[in-house]
């Protein structure tokens, strides 16, 4: 009795491998396909909402596609990735995006500050401290100065001295109304000189009267009309005529040592009506001076 075992095709066993062969990797690419379009749906999730529970979600969504029981660890695994790469996008994405910073072209340049105004950063300069040993000798100077020109000018421009000539200027005025000599009659007024001084009297009548002006001694009684002089050229032209209102003339003189006068006007009648005053020498005087008699 023969056992005749059927004979199997070689070709039937060719084909039937290769759809076993080409089942399984349609599994496996339909595996990977599933766990493809779960990260990409995480990925996309995370860009579009910014947020860990779409990453989240995206990944859980990787992880629960359908496969296979024989290859559950592979595609566990690669539900883990999947989740992975979603926290890193979106941790990328949730971040701020920090300034870039602009690098410098000269590294080697350095800052400045501003520049501070030198009058704010300069103190005030204090004041400064006078100096009262000079400011003293330059008033006490000073004071002497004007205590010599108040003593040789005691009616302002009317009275001038040359201590190194030893000159005396005065001007002398007929009025300036009546019966005056610059304001002063009947002996008012007293003009006193240095020892030994040049005298030049310059006469001017102010008054509408003729007058003039002669030096006469200081004793005796007044004269009723000008005559012969105290002193040499003592005197002023048309001594009895008078000169008329703003006539002017001089007399130059020079005095003794010491001596007491009087100046009056030569027309007659006009001394006695006291058109007349004082002239001293004083022989402790160190400059002349004029002003109202002292008694």
């Amino acid at each position: 009795m023969h056992n005749h075992t059927p004979r199997r095709h070689p070709g039937l066993l060719l084909a039937g491998t290769v759809l076993v062969i080409g089942s399984a990797c349609s599994k496996g690419a339909d595996q990977r396909a599933a766990a493809d379009s779960g990260t990409s749906s995480a990925a996309v999730s995370a860009h579009t909402s910014g947020s860990t529970a779409s990453a989240t979600s995206g990944a859980s969504s990787g992880a629960t596609t359908p496969a296979p029981s024989d290859n559950t660890g592979p595609t566990s695994a690669t539900g883990s990735d999947s989740t992975t790469q979603a926290y890193a996008s979106s941790a990328s994405v949730a971040a701020p995006a920090k300034p870039r910073v602009r690098p410098n072209i000269d590294p080697g340049r350095l800052r400045t500050k501003p520049k501070t105004s030198s009058a704010a950063a300069t103190p005030p300069a204090s004041p400064a401290t006078p100096d009262t040993g000079s400011a003293a000798s330059a008033s006490s100077g000073s004071d002497s100065t004007q205590s010599q020109a108040a003593s040789s000018s005691q009616q302002g421009e009317d009275l001038k001295y040359d201590a190194a000539s030893n000159t005396v200027t005065f001007q002398l005025i007929g009025g300036p109304h009546g019966f005056q000599f610059n304001g002063f009659s009947s002996g008012g007024a007293t003009l006193t000189l240095p020892p030994k001084a040049n005298v030049v009297i310059n006469f001017v009548n102010k008054d509408g009267t003729p007058h003039s002006a002669e030096v006469i001694p200081g004793e005796g009684p007044i004269p009723n009309a000008g005559g012969d002089p105290a002193l040499p050229r003592a005197f002023t032209n048309q001594l009895l005529q008078g000169l008329p209102q703003e006539g002017t003339d001089n007399m130059k003189f020079t005095v003794p040592a010491t001596g007491s006068y009087r100046i009056f006007c030569g027309v007659p009648g006009h001394g006695l009506s006291g058109m007349w005053m004082w002239m001293k020498v004083d022989p402790a005087a160190k400059a002349p001076s004029f002003g109202a008699t002292k008694s």
